[in-house]
């Protein structure tokens, strides 16, 4: 079972968790990264843009810079949660994305990619993850980014909106067990919202534990 963050006395951020919650946060944090590479097309022929920056040949390297700046516009709802247009103007929403869409992305996988190597390194079973600082920062922006994911898929607009799909969810199972009903849908949508509520207490146990 999780317990909160806590400040230690030598400045680091502690809290335990146990062998499952570790690799389902990393199973979602995982798939939020596949996520967000696919829907922008991160990394299709990036070993040859690789290979043509490194070029000796400057006309190869530019091309490669001006390739590197492309920037799809996001087709998936939650990565357009991730990525919103900046502009209500098409041609400037465009022009932002191409600036620093990518840098964003970067930033966003960076995050990601941390927290995985977190939670590996603390190990499988129920145990202590310790952060510093700028962990802990890059923890927080994990979470959130995950947190969105999940809540589109849950249909959620507003934080406050997952008070209601929590009554819902609690009257269907009051009616499925009185008619003893196995539906796999709801089953799924129980395991998102459990994994949402997770990292929603996990994300504000170390707000607090940084405040």
């Amino acid at each position: 079972m999780a317990h909160a963050f806590r400040r230690r006395p030598d400045g680091s951020l502690a809290c335990r968790l146990d062998g499952e919650e570790k690799a389902i946060i990393a199973q979602v944090a995982q798939e939020t990264a596949d996520l967000i590479r696919g829907d922008l097309g991160i990394d299709q022929g990036g070993d040859a843009l690789r290979r043509a920056a490194e070029s000796e040949d400057p006309l190869r390297r530019l091309e490669a810079e001006f390739a590197g700046r492309e920037a799809r516009t996001p087709s998936d709802s939650a990565v357009r949660r991730l990525f919103p247009a900046a502009s209500e103007d098409p041609a400037l929403a465009e022009e932002y994305r191409r600036l620093g869409q990518r840098d964003l992305a970067d930033a966003k996988l960076a995050d990601l990619r941390r927290v995985m190597r977190i939670l590996d390194a603390a190990g499988g079973g129920h145990s202590e993850v310790v952060l510093d600082e700028d962990e802990a920062m890059s923890m927080l922006r994990a979470l959130n980014d995950v947190r969105i994911v999940l809540a589109d898929r849950l249909g959620l607009q507003r934080d406050g909106d997952f008070d209601t799909v929590r009554m819902l969810q609690q009257i269907g199972e009051r009616v499925e067990g009185a008619e003893s009903s196995g539906d796999d849908e709801h089953v799924g949508s129980d395991i998102v919202i459990a994994v949402y509520e997770l990292l929603s207490w996990l994300q504000e146990s170390l707000l607090r534990a940084l405040d």
